[in-house]
């Protein structure tokens, strides 16, 4: 291990560690991110399998190391979705590092701050939603480790559409992070008072923090002290919120909700009780067995966008009841199907809920007429058919002959591409490699619940380059889980000799590669250079197939990988 950080002095005075520093004999610096609460950030590899990590360095006297150590370690002991996961963590001198994963997305302080552009706030519903995942995470550490220092900023929303949970473990060890957007006092608005004072952090603290920043998600700005009624702030808010926030700001700890998960329930109601007042449907005229019109449908509806359907264990939405009738007249969604409730947790099949159930009972009666109508119309069809069954027969083969003619010259190209590419030797490649230089690019992931294209196509399903019907599993099951950058990274650089021979006869120097890997871990599609077909692309795919990616649970992995040869 080298002293990279014992030779700088206590206040990190010294410049920031130039990039390829290796930090406790482990993190190579990729690059520096910036200052937080007087401590750096930078981007490093992990020695040990590759991955990127964020690597956080700080002042630490040797007197409060042992704190920081043994509040790390049950830090560490969080395995939990919506906490940000603890790799490794040490001491050089008077100087700490922290490695944890390397979180992208946007924190919530970044969120607020994009809607106030907007002239918008992120609303309660989604308020409720965001803060409901962190009071699991935070509660998954109880009664352990009490966090102590939750503010926006020590809450994100991941690409995958993830809420993590950021310094657990860190309140003690640098209280500056827990003073985030300090007064010209010196006072946090997100900083419970009796932790401003010194107490240690407890679940009421954590009530405390969680309410300045639901304040801020529905108003746009902090608490002030004391605070002004948000109602009066966003009038659009219902007036039971006053009462929920004045108890979760309350001055002493034990008038406060004794645990996160109460206030998110509080909230609950809340969200329950307006949306019930403020859609009643009128009492319809409709007779049972009586076809309902999706008009109708929508009028009766909730226009709130507060379900997910639960279809393949996956979960999709949030939809509005009008978006979710429109996916059963369709098809998409069956009565045997569940519907979740995102605001309370509740959860039915489609044909058991109550305001879904007459409907779907309709809509199956209707759907399976259909298919009666469209099978007596395909047997009519064969009947009509029995005559020419003969010349069927030979035009079907007539079709297939041509079809695979088509097939044949379309691909003999490829083909041979492919074969002379399987014929290089691993010497004709120790050969081709001596005269190159190889670098590589990081590997990037698309933008969650976006499509990722490029001029051109691909060696496989357009479609499966879109995730834009995913929006993460939001159950406590898991379920939404991507591969991450580093293993992406790990997996191409042990496996790129093997495209080495499709580039030889390509003739190509730079190879950019967008590809999906399913949760099998196989390659379901792949794009080269932005070319929708070719040779090229079906050598490299075919390639592929057999580089072993992991397998995991969650949706379809969409990345992108260069490699270029000097």
């Amino acid at each position: 291990m080298n002293d990279a950080l014992s030779s700088r002095d206590a206040n990190g005075s010294a410049p920031s560690l130039p990039n390829a520093t290796v930090v406790g004999g482990r993190f190579e610096i990729i690059s520096f991110v910036g200052n937080e609460a007087g401590s750096e950030l930078y981007l490093a590899s992990d020695g040990r399998d590759n991955r990127q990590v964020l690597l956080r360095i700080f002042a630490c006297s040797p007197a409060d190391q042992p704190t920081m150590a043994a509040d790390l370690a049950l830090a560490s002991e969080v395995k939990h979705k919506n906490v940000d996961s603890l790799v490794a963590w040490g001491c050089e001198g008077v100087r700490a590092y922290l490695a944890s994963e390397a979180s992208d997305g946007a924190t919530l302080k970044e969120i607020v701050a994009a809607r106030r552009a907007q002239n918008q706030v992120v609303g309660l519903a989604h308020a409720h939603v965001l803060l409901g995942h962190a009071a699991n995470g935070l509660e998954a550490a109880y009664p352990g480790l009490c966090h102590g220092g939750i503010n926006p900023t020590a809450i994100r929303l991941n690409s995958a559409g993830r809420i993590k949970v950021l310094h657990l473990g860190l309140t003690r060890a640098l209280p500056a992070l827990a003073r985030s957007a300090a007064t010209a006092q010196g006072l946090s608005p997100y900083l419970a008072p009796e932790v401003a004072a010194g107490a240690a952090p407890s679940p009421a603290s954590d009530v405390f923090s969680l309410t300045a920043v639901l304040y801020e998600l529905l108003t746009g700005h902090p608490p002030s002290t004391p605070p002004w009624p948000a109602t009066q702030v966003n009038a659009e808010l219902p007036k039971g919120v006053d009462k929920i926030i004045d108890r979760g700001l309350a001055a002493l700890p034990e008038t406060r909700f004794a645990l996160p998960s109460q206030l998110i329930a509080e909230l609950g109601t809340l969200i329950a009780g307006a949306t019930t007042k403020a859609h009643t449907p009128a009492p319809s005229s409709a007779q049972i067995g009586k076809p309902v019109s999706l008009a109708e449908a929508v009028r009766l509806s909730d226009e709130h966008e507060r379900w997910l359907i639960q279809k393949d264990n996956l979960d999709f939405g949030p939809f509005s009841l009008a978006q979710v009738m429109t996916q059963l007249e369709k098809g998409v969604v069956s009565a045997e199907h569940f519907i979740v409730d995102a605001d309370s947790g509740d959860r039915y099949k489609l044909k058991d809920h109550p305001r879904l159930a007459e409907f779907a009972r309709i809509v199956e009666r209707k759907l399976e007429t259909q298919r009666r109508t469209k099978a007596e119309q395909a047997h009519e069809h064969s009947e009509r058919r029995k005559g020419r069954w003969m010349v069927g027969i030979i035009g079907a083969a007539v079709l297939v002959i041509a079809g695979g003619l088509a097939f044949y010259l379309m691909n003999r190209k490829a083909a041979e591409h492919d074969v002379l590419a399987s014929r290089v030797s691993e010497a004709d490649v120790d050969r081709f490699l001596k005269d190159v230089k190889v670098e590589f690019s990081p590997t990037k992931h698309a933008a969650a619940g976006a499509g990722h294209r490029r001029a051109g196509g691909f060696s496989g399903r357009a479609e499966d380059f879109d995730n834009s019907m995913y929006y993460g599993d939001v159950s406590k099951e898991g379920g939404d889980a991507i591969l991450d950058d580093a293993t992406v990274d790990r997996v191409m650089r042990a496996n790129y000799r093997r495209l080495v021979p499709c580039v030889m006869h390509a003739g190509i120097r730079t190879v950019e590669l967008d590809f999906v890997v399913a949760p099998t871990g196989k390659v379901r599609a792949v794009q080269v250079n932005g070319q929708r077909s070719g040779s090229t692309s079906i050598c490299i795919m075919n390639q592929m197939q057999s580089f072993g990616f992991p397998q995991y649970k969650g949706k379809s992995t969409i990345a992108s990988w260069s490699m270029s040869f000097r």
